[in-house]
């Protein structure tokens, strides 16, 4: 996914393919993988050694990206770039599912006039609700609302969230752990 946006803000910036190389340690049967991407002559490297070379590569391109949407003129091209994916929904999807929360519930309003309608779009996450900045369309809206929630989440430096309860009952208990 992060490879591929990285290919696609390269295509649009007119710049050179992102190149990967990788480094592998290990014994053959547990190989460790750790690569870097060179973009637009920037090198850029994965944090930790992957148990795949696919992960690796998708880490240091997530890295690229988030370094380059904090900064300079590309900022709000990478920004459109990972908003027009969807990415944030699916980072949010991601995060529910690895500690087994239900997913994040979308929740749109409509407002304005008929002919130039306006959506604002919200979404729930753990018990915690997000509002996207107003939208055009549905679709939109809930990609604001996406990604409202991640960078509220980015912005309080959160390290950890833990669920506990019965989600079943509507019993679960939101804890986040800030940095």
């Amino acid at each position: 996914m992060y490879k591929n946006q990285l290919q696609e803000l390269a295509q649009r910036s007119c710049f050179n393919l992102p190149s990967y190389t990788c480094l592998r340690e290990g014994p053959d049967h547990a190989p460790r993988f750790k690569a870097t991407v060179n973009f637009n002559g920037e090198i850029f490297e994965s944090p930790q050694y992957c148990s795949t070379l696919r992960q690796a590569e998708h880490s240091a391109a997530e890295v690229a990206l988030s370094s380059l949407s904090h900064r300079g003129p590309s900022h709000s091209l990478a920004a459109k770039i990972l908003d027009e994916t969807g990415v944030y929904k699916n980072l949010l999807q991601e995060i529910a599912q690895r500690v087994g929360a239900p997913l994040p519930q979308y929740t749109t309003f409509r407002s304005g006039l008929g002919h130039l309608p306006v959506f604002t779009g919200t979404v729930e996450l753990a018990g915690i609700t997000f509002t996207g900045e107003h939208a055009k369309n549905k679709k939109q809206a809930e990609k604001n609302a996406a990604m409202a929630a991640w960078s509220s989440l980015k912005q309080f430096s959160i390290v950890g969230v833990l669920w506990s309860g019965d989600f079943k009952n509507n019993d679960a208990v939101a804890t986040i752990a800030v940095a």
